[in-house]
């Protein structure tokens, strides 16, 4: 019993350094489903998707990885407007559209620790304005 318990153990503690063995790529930031920017939640931490979305802004080919997302008719609001960030932080402001289709999808954005709803088309207006902080 307590080797299966010290198994276990091992393995918990394994599990986080095995995932991160293949960085993240764009259809990863492709199928988030938050929207976030700063510490969240009540640990005060960054969310997954914020270290998906800054590891891609590391990539030579962000923009065009960004613009895929941003235009792409699978990717959810929320990565739509991580690419829209993305875009803005590479001075790509121009990039920074949306189909009529996607305007008015309901994007969930936490915040702190609200979670709440908004209209994409309102979250990219507001992106292009100010940027992502």
């Amino acid at each position: 019993m307590k080797r299966k318990t010290l198994m276990y153990f091992i393995v918990a503690l394994c599990a986080p350094a095995i995932s991160q063995a293949n960085p993240p790529t764009s259809s990863d930031l492709a199928s988030v489903t938050v929207f976030s920017f700063g510490a969240n939640g009540f640990i005060a931490k960054k969310m997954p998707p914020q270290i998906i979305y800054k590891n891609i802004l590391k990539n030579k080919n962000s923009t065009n990885l960004f613009e895929n997302i941003m235009h792409d008719t699978g990717s959810t609001p929320e990565a739509k407007a991580y690419a829209a960030c993305g875009l803005w932080e590479n001075k790509k402001r121009k990039g920074i559209y949306l189909d009529k289709k996607f305007h008015d999808l309901p994007i969930t954005i936490l915040q702190g620790d609200i979670l709440r709803k908004e209209k994409l088309g309102e979250v990219i207006f507001k992106i292009k304005l100010h940027g992502c902080k």
